[in-house]
């Protein structure tokens, strides 16, 4: 339902050629004009009429109903003086009423979306950047199940290739062993491998066996990888991180649908065997016009196949899964090797998943480092949140108990990390300061959780069960009208952000609205308010506002503290 519906219902009755999604209504920009602006640059364009003019026959030429006081204009927009009080009352119990679907339009109502992220090298721990990943494709999948999808989650499992068969060779026993034992085994053993000739041979001797199916080879590499994801999986789930399907890369070894691919890219004249007797693909003979990426290796001279060859496979398996959304998220540094899946799919008559693109995550100068001076470890960096978050806490929430903080502690945590890596579209770098990310106040995810843990205690003070929905809704002031009509944008924000696949319009809402709830707070008094119905409707506010926070948090990944 849309608290404005009244006002749409009148201009689709008038102008039958518009429907809902062309009429956006907003605060005004001054109130001094009207509490609701209207702009006509969409509808205008719907219906071939100049905006200015559209928005005067708005104005001039339809009856609205007696909550619309008064209707003016300003060049493209229409602005309407309302009823405070009965559209206040709207916003409020719809807020209440839909609870914890508040914001969703159920878009994806029966539709299917599948997501793949992250994807980490089994020989590694995940780091910070590779971090990005893992929340932009969590945060997607939040939304789109949000907004109705049935979301598959899609991890795939990297148990190719030499780094793997290096460390099959050095685990005799990793049921015995650790994450963090395994990581130090593979630098050995490739140290090892860069030492001794014969030690790497029999790497690719062992790799060459997976690829030709060997049953025991096959379950050795499983067992290496199986652990080292385990590992991986328990550092992602600090941030709230789960995937549902793990998709394995040596299952598209010997895929039949590779065999359709380069008949495909033989019949344009796209494939030839190189100098190396590798068998290459020359993407220029089928639309990639610059020379840098112009050539891909689908195979070497011994017959076996590249990463991207198995790539291919798995990309088509995914599209014909049947999703109506197919989704990837891949660093800005995987742009060139996704342009060139793309193109070798487009050949094959296949189609390529829709691609979000990340860039990178800075940490500000002098403020963390590894033990190897190289990246920073997701885990170490969670420890160093956890441990700063923990001081902040002690400082402000000395009245609850040990256990209390340190549960606090770790959602502040996460909330610095998500929210301030969240919020910056992915197209741009992330510089991440340890100061400025944990503050209770400024432009953070903890700030924004405080904002509905003050909520929370001045329900607590009010002790009394609120009238719903409300019989009257007095609302007297700018700062009350503000929050309600801010609230009641939630629904387009979300909207928005599922159409462009990009989750840092939630963050900037909910830093929006933490703001504009913080100048109410201190404007309108709740609990001292001059009457009982004064203090019902604000207290009915601050629970649609909490309501409508911690919908936008749980979007982020990010728990609201009941107290903090």
């Amino acid at each position: 339902m849309n608290p404005f519906q009244s006002l749409s219902d009148a201009i689709l009755a008038a102008f039958p050629a518009l429907e809902p999604g062309d009429l956006v209504f907003a605060q005004a920009p001054n109130l001094a004009v009207g509490d609701v602006a209207l702009r006509t640059f969409e509808p205008a364009k719907k219906l071939k009429l100049p905006p200015p003019q559209l928005a005067t026959r708005l104005a001039t030429e339809i009856t609205y109903g007696p909550e619309v006081r008064a209707v003016t204009t300003a060049g493209p927009y229409v602005n309407f003086r309302l009823d405070r009080g009965v559209f206040g009352r709207r916003i409020v119990t719809q807020i209440l009423a839909e609870r914890e679907r508040f914001g969703s339009r159920d878009s994806g109502k029966g539709k299917k979306a599948l997501i793949e992220h992250t994807s980490i090298n089994p020989n590694a721990s995940p780091h910070v950047g590779r971090a990005r990943n893992a929340m932009i494709g969590d945060s997607l999948v939040r939304l789109l199940r949000f907004d109705g999808y049935d979301v598959e989650v899609h991890y795939y499992v990297n148990d190719m290739g030499r780094q793997i068969a290096l460390l099959v060779l050095a685990c005799q026993d990793p049921s015995s062993l650790t994450f963090d034992q395994v990581l130090q085994i593979y630098v050995d053993a490739n140290a090892r491998a860069e030492a001794e000739p014969e030690f790497a041979a029999q790497g690719y001797d062992l790799l060459a066996k997976m690829e030709q199916g060997d049953a025991d080879t096959k379950s050795r590499f499983h067992a290496i990888t199986g652990l080292c994801l385990k590992g991986q999986l328990a550092v992602l789930a600090r941030l709230g991180v789960s995937y549902d399907v793990f998709d394995h890369e040596s299952d598209y070894i010997k895929d039949a649908r590779l065999a359709q691919v380069l008949e495909a890219l033989r019949a344009k004249d796209a494939v030839f065997t190189d100098q190396d007797e590798r068998l290459v693909v020359d993407l220029s003979k089928i639309g990639h016009a610059p020379e840098e990426g112009r050539y891909f290796v689908l195979m070497r001279a011994n017959g076996s196949s590249m990463y991207g060859f198995r790539d291919i496979a798995y990309t088509i398996d995914k599209s014909e899964r049947g999703a109506d959304i197919n989704l990837s998220v891949f660093g800005e540094d995987h742009k060139l090797y996704a342009q060139q899946i793309a193109l070798i799919l487009e050949a094959a008559g296949k189609t390529a998943p829709e691609t979000v693109y990340y860039s990178y995550i800075l940490l500000k100068a002098g403020k963390m480092s590894t033990r190897q001076g190289k990246v920073v470890l997701l885990s170490e960096f969670l420890d160093e949140a956890t441990a700063l978050a923990a001081e902040r806490v002690e400082e402000q929430c000395k009245d609850l108990a040990p256990e209390d903080r340190k549960i606090i502690a770790q959602n502040v945590a996460v909330a610095a990390v998500r929210f301030t890596i969240l919020r910056v579209g992915p197209n741009k770098n992330v510089i991440f300061d340890w100061d400025t990310s944990l503050s209770f106040s400024g432009d953070t995810g903890p700030y924004v959780q405080y904002s509905c843990a003050r909520i929370n205690s001045i329900l607590r003070k009010l002790g009394q069960d609120l009238p719903h929905p409300p019989v009257q809704f007095p609302t007297e002031t700018d700062s009350e009208w503000a929050l309600l009509v801010k609230l009641a944008s939630f629904p387009d924000t979300v909207a928005n952000a599922v159409q462009t696949r990009n989750c840092a319009p939630i963050a900037q809402y909910a830093l929006d609205t933490a703001r504009i709830f913080t100048a109410f707070y201190h404007d309108c008094p709740v609990l001292n308010a001059d009457s009982e119905t004064q203090r019902a409707a604000r207290a009915l506010l601050c629970k649609a506002t909490h309501q409508t926070l911690c919908n936008a948090l749980q979007l982020l990944g990010i728990t609201a503290p009941e107290r903090m």
